[in-house]
């Protein structure tokens, strides 16, 4: 009974469970929680969805409060409220824009009786881009920053970005995401099991993507270049898959009706066994041209051993490092990077695979989901034991994890040297 009354209880207060990059991050991070050190539930501020679900299965306690998007209602805030109250959190910690705006309004509501994080998981280039209703929320977070204790982001990027935005610099933390990599591993079994029930043969060349389907993932990108490539290169297959990446997606109709290959094309749509597909892959490729803070897509398939080539968007230069190769946006063409493909593919597969090793060895060593986790774990304590860190974001040279995160590969390969 002690052991319980001692436990820290940490509420997530996140915008909605759908699978996400930063609902996925929540649930990694809940997964690997040390349940005899804390206590952690979580509220979704829209239905619980399939992951609330997988949480559950954890033995982790979700509500759902079913807000439908309508997160300004002062009603629904004195609901949150209420539950926050009931439950009697050691910490608050908000989840993306709506569930921080929430967390902070409902917190408030109760005199601000509990110790408030917040997480931000994108950047911020230009808020235009953005639906008006966020725009709104991320204006009225940025004059209630001063209020969480620590402001989490998962990229430096994403962090200078929403100061200069007007969110308080003096709250920053920065906590980049962790992997399983005991999942995401190579594996023979899971590449020759996807090829065949997908019809590819053994000795294909396979790139893919794994992305919802989004106008900032930039899916024209990988199709036009991938038309392009097929110009050069007969034997090879693309995957792509991510919600809404399907044929009957008529935003795709255009695209897939000039494609050359439509049997060397695969659009999955959703899956649950990325690390499955990612092992049938050769090269991976992330061709976003804004809003990503730390893409889980990338670290996912470098953990597999699969290296990468992807747009200059959040953190992907710090993540690569030296194991890949980094296009920057405004040169990100369909020829660009369709010829980094094909250099790629000349450079041999023994080279393809040094460099996934490379790429591999780089996440087991820096973004380890339990070494994450206990980042966040260590925060938790800080806060309940009223230890208070300066906060202050050092410029990315001085900081020891950025120092450590640059050491990992040779010279040869440097994404700025390389880009297209």
């Amino acid at each position: 009974m002690d052991n319980e009354i001692n436990k820290i209880r940490v509420v997530h207060v996140i915008t909605c469970l759908s699978t996400g990059g930063a609902e996925m991050m929540l649930y990694k991070l809940l997964a690997h929680t040390d349940l005899t050190q804390f206590d952690p539930i979580v509220i979704s501020l829209d239905d619980e969805a399939d992951l609330g679900k997988r949480i559950r299965a954890h033995g982790i306690n979700v509500h759902s409060l079913n807000m439908r998007r309508d997160f300004s209602s002062g009603w629904h805030i004195l609901r949150l409220a209420r539950l926050l109250r009931k439950l009697q959190p050691d910490i608050v910690q908000g989840w993306m824009y709506h569930g921080n705006l929430a967390a902070s309004l409902a917190n408030m509501a109760l005199g601000g009786r509990f110790p408030l994080l917040w997480n931000i998981r994108q950047t911020l280039y230009d808020i235009r881009h953005e639906p008006m209703t966020t725009r709104w929320v991320i204006q009225a977070a940025a004059k209630l920053s001063h209020r969480p204790e620590h402001i989490l982001y998962n990229s430096y990027l994403s962090a200078d970005q929403h100061a200069a935005f007007g969110y308080s610099p003096l709250k920053t933390r920065v906590v980049p995401n962790g992997f399983d990599i005991q999942r995401f591993a190579p594996n023979s079994y899971y590449r020759e099991s996807i090829r065949e029930s997908l019809g590819i043969p053994s000795d294909a060349l396979v790139i893919g993507m794994t992305a919802r389907y989004h106008p900032m993932k930039n899916h024209a990108l990988f199709l036009e270049a991938a038309s392009l490539l097929m110009q050069h290169q007969k034997n090879v297959h693309f995957i792509l898959t991510g919600r809404d990446v399907t044929a009957d997606n008529p935003a795709l109709h255009p695209l897939l009706q000039r494609f050359p290959g439509k049997n060397q094309l695969h659009l999955l749509g959703e899956r649950k066994d990325i690390y499955c597909l990612l092992n049938a892959m050769d090269i991976f490729s992330l061709t976003s041209s804004r809003g990503e803070g730390f893409p889980n897509a990338i670290g996912e398939a470098m953990a597999c051993g699969i290296p990468c080539i992807a747009t200059d968007v959040g953190d992907v230069p710090l993540i690569i490092g030296k194991t890949g190769r980094v296009l920057q946006v405004p040169e990100a063409t369909p020829s660009a990077l369709a010829f980094a493909w094909l250099e790629w593919i000349n450079a041999g597969e023994v080279w393809r695979k040094e460099l996934g090793l490379r790429a591999m060895q780089r996440i087991r060593k820096h973004y380890n989901i339990h070494a994450i986790t206990t980042q966040y774990q260590n925060i938790y304590k800080e806060l309940v034991n009223h230890v208070r860190t300066d906060g202050l974001l050092l410029p990315l040279e001085q900081t020891e994890f950025s120092r450590h995160a640059q050491q990992s590969a040779p010279d040869d390969i440097h994404p700025r040297a390389q880009g297209a």
